[in-house]
């Protein structure tokens, strides 16, 4: 069965202690599904831009438009999510600015093997399109990828690994959400003192409720709907590893929580 899968990456500009880069697959039979349910998503927590975790400030809508795709996604009888988060001030490669696209697409590489090892199946990837110093990056990592997974006898392989526009595939732009959502909650575990406003940290908190956490900056134990891998190794089980325990949707977020009104509420105006 072919698979697809959208992938996007959150604080890798070097100004935070951590980056992630996260995927969101589905079965490619499931495609014309997932994107009607995201536009009725959408209409039904009244977004009307692009969804983005840089557009949550005071938007209870995209909050709850987050709540509810985690929720499905982890339900769902073919998405998954998965995730890497890179500890910057221990990732060596990292630590030398002049390769810093190199280092980022090497974990890229790692993150998109894991999930062909744990799908097993031919994988399209889509990823969103950024400048790089190197414009073929994906190419690379596309092929590289492949001959791992050939030298493991992997069963999984990626069929391409396409630059897109994140604007006109609602898969990047739910990973944009779940990955920055990730992402931040690292952030936050790193420096405690982050300037991560009131919205994003309900969001994180009510987003961690529907896997049994407290948050989103532990590592988990092998999932079939949801990982997030710390690297480099030293981070791992850093500050536990924790298991899945897929729970019941948890409450919306109201505008009054956040203290806006319905209006300043709707979507991501």
């Amino acid at each position: 069965m072919a698979r697809v899968a959208f992938a996007d990456e959150s604080g890798i500009d070097g100004s935070t202690k951590c980056y992630a880069i996260g995927v969101v697959s589905v079965a490619a039979s499931r495609i014309g599904h997932f994107n009607q349910v995201f536009e009725s998503l959408k209409r039904k927590h009244g977004v009307d831009n692009e969804v983005r975790w840089t557009s949550v400030r005071n938007s209870h809508g995209l909050v709850n438009l987050g709540i509810d795709w985690l929720h499905r996604i982890v339900t769902s009888s073919t998405a998954r999510f998965d995730a890497i988060v890179v500890n910057t001030a221990l990732y060596r490669k990292w630590r030398d600015s002049a390769g810093r696209e190199e280092a980022f697409y090497r974990t890229y590489t790692f993150l998109l093997r894991h999930l062909a090892l744990r799908v097993r199946e031919e994988t399209t990837v889509m990823i969103d399109d950024r400048s790089d110093e190197y414009p073929k990056r994906h190419e690379v990592v596309e092929t590289i990828t492949n001959r791992m997974l050939a030298q493991l006898h992997a069963t999984g392989r990626l069929k391409d690994v396409i630059k897109v526009r994140s604007h006109d595939h609602p898969g990047i732009q739910i990973a944009d959400m779940l990955t920055g959502a990730v992402a931040s909650s690292h952030r936050l575990f790193l420096d405690p003192a982050a300037p991560i406003n009131a919205a994003k940290r309900l969001a994180i908190q009510r987003m961690a409720s529907l896997i049994g956490w407290d948050a989103l900056h532990y590592d988990t134990f092998p999932h079939d709907k949801f990982n997030i891998w710390h690297f480099p190794l030293e981070c791992r089980g850093t500050p536990a590893s924790r298991k899945i325990n897929v729970a019941r949707l948890a409450p919306f977020i109201t505008p009054a929580e956040l203290g806006t009104s319905h209006k300043r509420a709707r979507g991501s105006r």
